[in-house]
């Protein structure tokens, strides 16, 4: 049976995402003349690329993770309120919900300060950016139309990654 469309952007406790291939083995095959251009982008572009996408990967799935725990301890804070309130003379909903704020408030600072989104929008940015490079120079377009196209790609490369907001 398929997973449901709703779980299928659900956050995992044990992701770990594989390394991205832009162009798969199957369509490299049919392009025998660019296998020299396939080796230089595999030996400059792809590690940097394969590194931000994963970094990317990751921090989305940390903060999607983090933020289903905000909002099912939030719906669980809210259950142990009118159960208090159904329950008068019961302290331990009272309890409860009190330990579950301060789980939390703590879940909140960590998020606040981990910056997952923004380091997962920052990556994204980046592999996309080198996605890009990766197509210009297979397509000799621009800077990459002439003898010293290897180079640029390397400062490109080095460019794009070093950019400001590095992970």
């Amino acid at each position: 049976m398929a997973r449901p469309t709703v779980f299928k952007r659900f956050p995992s406790l044990r992701m770990r995402p594989a390394d991205a291939l832009i162009v798969p083995p199957e369509l490299r095959a049919r392009c025998p003349a660019l296998e020299d251009d396939f080796a230089v982008l595999d030996r400059e572009l792809m590690p940097r690329f394969q590194e931000l996408d994963r970094t990317a990967l990751r921090a989305q799935n940390q903060f999607r993770l983090e933020q289903v725990i905000l909002l099912l301890g939030g719906v669980l804070a809210v259950m142990l309120g009118a159960l208090q309130g159904a329950l008068r003379d019961a302290a331990w909903p009272g309890v409860v919900e009190g330990l579950v704020g301060v789980l939390l408030a703590v879940v909140g600072v960590r998020t606040r300060e981990l910056h997952a989104q923004r380091r997962y929008l920052t990556c994204r940015v980046k592999a996309e950016r080198l996605r890009g490079e990766f197509f210009r120079f297979l397509g000799r377009v621009d800077e990459y139309a002439g003898a010293d196209r290897n180079r640029r790609l390397v400062g490109q490369v080095a460019g794009i990654y070093r950019a400001k907001g590095r992970p």
